[in-house]
Parts: C-alpha cells; sequence; structure tokens
C-alpha cells in the first residue's frame, strides 16, 4: 500500500511538473528567439535584393541596432543613385533621410504598410522586431513541420493600443533551439498578406543565426526581397551618437 501511495503521488507531481510548470510558453519562445538572433546590440552590412517582375536591384546597407530604447540606425552603402538614404528609428518612430533633398522625413503612422524602399519590406517591418516581444500576447498552439523543421507554432495578437498594423502573426520557430524558419502576416481580417522565410544558418561572430530572410507578398507572383546578412557582431558598444538626428542629417 505504501509503494502504491509513493507510486501515486509521483504520478501527480509528474503531471503538475513534467507537462505543466516546466513546459515552454509562447512568450518564453519569442524571447528565446530574439535573444538568438539580436543580442543585445549589433552592428552588421547587409546586401538587399528587391525582384519585381520588370527589374531587379540590389542594396548594400549598414546598420546599427540597439535592445535598449528599442533604437537603430541604418544608412545604405549603394548603389551610387540610393547611397547616402539613411533611417533612425527610436522606439516605434521613423525617419528617413533622403540625401539629395537634404532633409529627413519623419514617418507618420500611415506610412507604416508603405513600401520600404520598393521592397517586400514596409516601414513597419523594418519596427516590429523590436516590438514583437512587447506589443503582441503571444499563444503557443502546438507544433507543426515547416520547410522540413519540427517547429513551435505561436500566434501573435496584438495588445489593446499597441502601435502596430498586423492584425495577427503566426511565428514558427524550431523546438531544438528557437530559432526562426517563418512568419506569416495577417491583417485584422485574418487574411494573410505575407510571409518570410528564414534560412542558411550558418555560425556568424558567437552563435547560429539564419543568414537569408526572403519576404514575399501573397499574391505578387515573380516578386520578392531577400536580405543576406554579410557580416555581423553581436554585445559591442555602440556610441550614443549613432542614434540622434545630427548624426541622421549630417552632410
Amino acid at each position: 500500500m505504501k509503494k502504491m501511495h509513493t507510486a501515486g503521488i509521483l504520478i501527480v507531481l509528474a503531471s503538475l511538473y513534467g507537462t505543466g510548470a516546466m513546459a515552454i510558453t509562447g512568450t518564453e519562445i519569442i524571447r528565446k528567439s530574439e535573444d538568438s538572433v539580436r543580442g543585445a546590440t549589433a552592428v552588421a552590412q547587409y546586401r538587399i535584393t528587391i525582384k519585381t517582375r520588370r527589374w531587379e536591384r540590389t542594396l548594400v546597407l549598414r546598420a546599427w541596432d540597439s535592445r535598449k530604447g528599442n533604437r537603430s540606425f541604418s544608412e545604405i552603402l549603394s548603389p551610387e543613385r540610393d547611397e547616402g538614404n539613411r533611417f533612425l528609428m527610436l522606439d516605434t518612430t521613423m525617419w528617413h533621410y533622403v540625401p539629395k533633398l537634404q532633409k529627413a522625413y519623419k514617418i507618420s503612422p500611415s506610412m507604416m504598410l508603405q513600401s520600404w524602399m520598393g521592397s517586400d519590406f514596409s516601414n513597419d517591418d523594418i519596427i516590429k522586431e523590436s516590438s514583437i516581444t512587447k506589443d503582441y500576447f503571444h499563444k503557443l498552439e502546438g507544433k507543426a513541420t515547416m520547410n522540413g523543421e519540427e517547429c513551435y507554432r505561436v500566434e501573435l495578437t496584438p495588445k489593446p493600443e499597441a502601435p502596430v498594423v498586423w492584425g495577427k502573426i503566426v511565428y514558427y520557430a524550431r523546438v531544438e533551439d528557437c530559432l526562426p524558419v517563418k512568419e506569416e502576416y495577417y491583417n485584422e481580417r485574418g487574411v494573410m498578406r505575407k510571409f518570410m522565410e528564414f534560412s542558411d544558418i550558418k555560425r556568424m561572430h558567437d552563435r547560429l543565426i539564419p543568414a537569408t530572410m526572403k519576404m514575399q507578398t501573397v499574391g505578387k507572383t515573380g516578386s520578392y526581397t531577400i536580405l543576406y546578412i554579410d557580416a555581423i557582431r553581436f554585445d559591442t558598444a555602440i556610441p550614443e551618437r549613432i542614434f540622434t538626428l545630427q548624426n541622421l542629417q549630417r552632410r
């Protein structure tokens, strides 16, 4: 009887701790995924290839990112006609400096869904990565096989009054390490408008990350945008002057 009683206690403990309290949550998955691919800071150089049915071009971009205060600064290095375009983000506010006009423009909320530099990325896509943990509720929906990987499927829905434009984001992260595999973006009516796939996982600086991200707009056949990480360093000190309007508007 004593052995049976002990066995019963073990079963109860297993049900409480083995499958409940110790199970990973949607928020933990998102945070772990963000920590893996972003770090506290990042300094990187990217290539962004934009392809449509009529033309194709590639931008080279240098970027500085800090999760403290959700700040980022980036500058286009080439091609020549786009060189010198700069972008500054402070929390959820974004500015664009246009060198030909020698003027900086604040991106208004009504412009957040507009295309960024003619790509499949919108202005909102550029800033949403820094708000994905704080502006959404995260619900773990289960597991799914995505692009041959066993993934967690996490549904993100906006918190009340959150400054976001998507009605829902579905996030797929690898079970083994929570690295992102795919993100799906839905409007307020529940219709998927875009999706982004992550691939080419490699060691860059001090960690494994997806080095290639492909964004596609639903219904735009033959059009897509691919972002390649050419070089990146994490958790390095970034001077405060980088994230200023003075730096954005320098000539």
